[in-house]
């Protein structure tokens, strides 16, 4: 039987745990926190999940070349997290984010669902999120991100569908998600119908950063670009930085009274990466950087708050540095003035290749670096010139790349809240967001011994599962049935346990699946970065 790893250590050396944090049991384990939340006044009321998407180890120690060391490089809570998907070693963001969403591992492509890889909409199990069970725990929630609202990342804490291409489908659920927060690019996903909708469940549109700094709605849904919101590089004032983002959303989920529950996505990280933009990388990851800084100094003064800063996955295999020495060209990627997508954009409207380089990217391109470019614009496929634009810029900025594509080694996780204790150990995302969830609804609980433990599981199977202990206790067990203890804890009967069966467990009822309401079927998403 597979169980996670470290959720039996929480309350002693467990990754990201906490001091202050604990939940008052009685004699049987029922708790007697105030509510539905067992934690009472000493609990974790906030948690702010931030993703760096493709950000591994590389893009923070070029960052930190380029621009000095960041504010992430000061977290002392860190762990190693791997990334394999059902799918395989190498995942996407869809399964990475179902696995840091759900705490269980899905196929690729697949949005907080549970089924067979080429399972449909009919013949898949929506999976509950932390963000949702932070939302049947009285707290506020938001969304944050610089790809599409309805991209992977932002999509698995807030909808349920079977292909992240869905697009359009996960937009109607995310109006109808009650998310009090939901701000990123995406307005293309969104039609009149989805848009009238979201106004008639409360939402306030908001669609520049004017709107953003105006709006006073309960509800926000802010869709600031088109498509993916516009790289730092190229995006002028109108569109909200990702800091400005966060601010703006953790001071309206502040209003309500039980807490709140954030993801922040620094999303472009992973599309800079995938066309070998070296320059582009290093901005979306310092502007991400700027939001952990921002985190850093919320909780400096609170004991309520933890903040979890991760990489879903790797992009690219960036590599600091493409010989011994100092060969990375540090001024001219921190002057850089455009992303290699703007500059192939200026090129096929016909500007002059060597003038479209370095105009905005400090580089002297060679001749035979132009006839590599000019090549580039007659192939076919979307990125093709980007791409190689970026791989001629990035040898004379001194970054290498492995591909264009993911790569599956491990990521860093560190975090920052009252107490939180480094750890050195390597886990997978499942066990990582079984952790947070324990934090989110139990706080910091005693040590399970294996003893213990065997004997709840033989005795669990024999009655109804209910109260604190036996919900924490099913936290190691998220996952499909497939044993005595496993059916014993999926209360609802989907065939799989997941966060909705453990706060059920916890409130000691049954909490049947909510019914999704049939929508007409949608065009799904032609993105040509569909699968990234």
């Amino acid at each position: 039987m597979q169980r996670r790893k470290f959720i039996t250590a929480l309350g002693a050396t467990g990754l990201l745990a906490t001091g202050t944090a604990s939940a008052r049991t009685n004699g049987n384990g029922k708790s007697r926190g105030r509510g539905r939340h067992p934690n009472g006044d000493d609990g974790i009321e906030n948690v702010i999940v931030l993703i760096g998407d493709g950000m591994g180890f590389d893009p923070i120690e070029v960052t930190s070349v380029v621009h000095g060391d960041l504010a992430l490089q000061s977290m002392t809570g860190v762990g190693y997290t791997r990334t394999n998907s059902l799918s395989g070693e190498v995942t996407d963001s869809a399964a990475a984010g179902t696995a840091l969403a759900t705490g269980q591992k899905a196929y690729n492509g697949q949005i907080s669902v549970h089924g067979d890889a080429d399972a449909g909409e009919d013949d898949v199990t929506p999976l509950a999120t932390q963000l949702e069970i932070a939302q049947s725990i009285g707290k506020s929630t938001g969304l944050v991100s610089t790809t599409r609202i309805t991209h992977a990342t932002p999509a698995v804490y807030a909808s349920h569908v079977p292909d992240r291409g869905m697009e359009a489908e996960i937009a109607a659920q995310l109006v109808e998600s009650d998310v009090d927060v939901l701000f990123g690019g995406g307005r293309q996903e969104f039609d009149d119908e989805t848009l009238d909708r979201a106004e008639s469940e409360g939402y306030e549109l908001l669609y520049d950063a004017d709107d953003l700094g105006s709006a006073s709605g309960e509800k926000l849904l802010g869709l600031f670009d088109d498509s993916h919101v516009t790289y730092t590089l190229d995006r002028d004032d109108s569109i909200p930085a990702l800091p400005e983002m966060t601010a703006a959303a953790v001071d309206h989920l502040e209003r309500g009274d039980d807490g709140f529950f954030l993801m922040v996505e620094g999303g472009r990280i992973d599309h800079a990466e995938h066309g070998n933009d070296a320059q582009s990388a290093v901005a979306e990851t310092k502007e991400f950087d700027e939001v952990v800084d921002w985190a850093l100094e919320y909780v400096e003064d609170r004991d309520d708050t933890l903040v979890v800063v991760a990489s879903d996955h790797e992009t690219g295999g960036m590599a600091t540095g493409d010989g011994y020495g100092s060969p990375i060209e540090t001024d001219a990627i921190a002057n850089a003035e455009a992303s290699n997508a703007a500059i192939a954009a200026a090129i096929e409207d016909g500007a002059d290749i060597r003038e479209a380089v370095e105009t905005h990217v400090d580089v002297d391109l060679t001749d035979d670096d132009v006839e590599r470019i000019e090549e580039a614009t007659e192939e076919s496929g979307a990125y093709a010139l980007s791409n190689e634009l970026g791989a001629v810029v990035s040898q004379h900025l001194g970054v290498a790349w492995a591909s264009n594509v993911h790569t599956g080694p491990a990521q860093t996780v560190m975090a920052a809240g009252p107490d939180v204790d480094p750890f050195d150990g390597w886990f997978h995302h499942v066990d990582l967001s079984a952790t947070v969830t324990a934090l989110l609804l139990f706080g910091r609980l005693g040590e399970v011994s294996k003893r213990q433990r065997e004997a709840w599981e033989r005795t669990v199977t024999k009655r109804d599962p209910r109260g604190t202990r036996d919900a924490y206790m099913a936290l190691q067990h998220v996952g499909p049935v497939t044993d005595d203890v496993t059916a014993a804890l999926d209360v609802d009967d989907d065939g799989v346990v997941d966060y909705r069966d453990v706060v059920a467990i916890l409130d000691g009822e049954v909490s049947k699946p909510p019914l999704r309401k049939k929508h007409r079927k949608r065009r799904r998403t032609p993105d040509p970065m569909h699968g990234i």
